[in-house]
């Protein structure tokens, strides 16, 4: 059964828009993030967003603000910032996550009361929005689409441009493996032709976990160079209860490892290899749910 588009007011160009409104959670956290990044004009090598920062938003308070057509956006979406101080995004570097169905990962029953099974602690594919908009990328329908999302943003480290990376399901690697900027520049994707040979490097992502999902414009086939997937493991999730009294059910903690591209670089078409990687960023994070002042505001 195919899933419904959620996002269907959802543009590339608003995937990291304002997400945080009245009743979010501004709560002290650990966590790391860390890796590489290959940004053009910006950033090339080691990067360490230090993140201090951290906030969750149940989508009972989220605003129309991101872009999300809250009439399409399910009522138990969760969204999470990991940020480097706590300034405005739009001044500061960070990670936001979208958890579409926050429920579905932690296993609540359905409405009608119907058990699910529970997907913490399973690798979880991290992929782009259902019906984000990239032009000349047809959008595909995707039997079981990624259910999380992510967002690496650099307001404050690149200020000359407003850059924003995402993770995605599948992107090209270095022949190593790796997302490091070679020596001789960026290589060159073959696009206009669908991949032939298959992977055999592998991956962290086991196939047929629910809530994995494919990227608009991802071939089908396998990409000669090396390919690699983002995923996350959630170990615990909030419940998205804002007077939630039990400090357990309060709990987000996550590992990740997120390979980073910019959907712009997609094949025409969808043909070819998927896009190149711009990052590769591993780390955790643990904090609780507390409820407080908008870690946003606004007029």
């Amino acid at each position: 059964m195919t899933r419904r588009p959620r996002f269907a007011g959802f543009v590339l160009a608003a995937a990291l828009g304002v997400w945080f409104g009245p009743g979010c959670s501004v709560a002290e956290g650990s966590g790391s993030v860390s890796g590489v990044l290959d940004v053009t004009d910006c950033w090339s090598g080691a990067f360490n967003l230090q993140p201090n920062f951290f906030a969750a938003i149940p989508s009972a308070t989220g605003g129309v603000e991101s872009g999300v057509n809250e009439a399409e956006s399910p009522s138990d979406a969760l969204q999470l910032r990991i940020q480097n101080g706590g300034d405005f995004e739009s001044f500061s570097d960070g990670l936001a996550i979208l958890i579409d169905d926050a429920g579905e990962v932690r296993g609540d029953p359905l409405p009608g009361g119907q058990p699910r099974a529970s997907l913490l602690n399973q690798n979880l594919v991290v992929s782009l929005p259902v019906g984000v908009n990239v032009s000349g990328v047809p959008i595909t329908a995707v039997a079981n689409p990624g259910i999380v999302h992510a967002t690496l943003y650099l307001q404050k480290t690149c200020r000359t441009q407003n850059v924003a990376l995402y993770a995605l399901s599948e992107v090209t690697v270095n022949p190593d493996g790796t997302c490091n900027r070679p020596d001789g520049g960026d290589p060159m994707l073959n696009c206009g032709s669908a991949a032939t040979l298959p992977n055999t490097d592998g991956g962290p992502i086991e196939p047929a976990v629910p809530g994995q999902g494919a990227d608009a414009g991802s071939s089908a086939a396998a990409s000669t160079a090396p390919t690699r997937t983002s995923w996350i493991n959630f170990q615990s999730l909030f419940d998205g209860n804002p007077d939630e009294p039990d400090a357990q059910q309060r709990l987000t903690e996550a590992t990740f490892e997120f390979f980073l591209a910019d959907p712009r670089e997609i094949c025409p078409g969808g043909l070819g290899p998927p896009p190149r990687c711009r990052g590769d960023l591993k780390g955790n994070f643990k904090f609780y749910f507390e409820r407080g002042q908008p870690a946003q505001p606004f007029p």
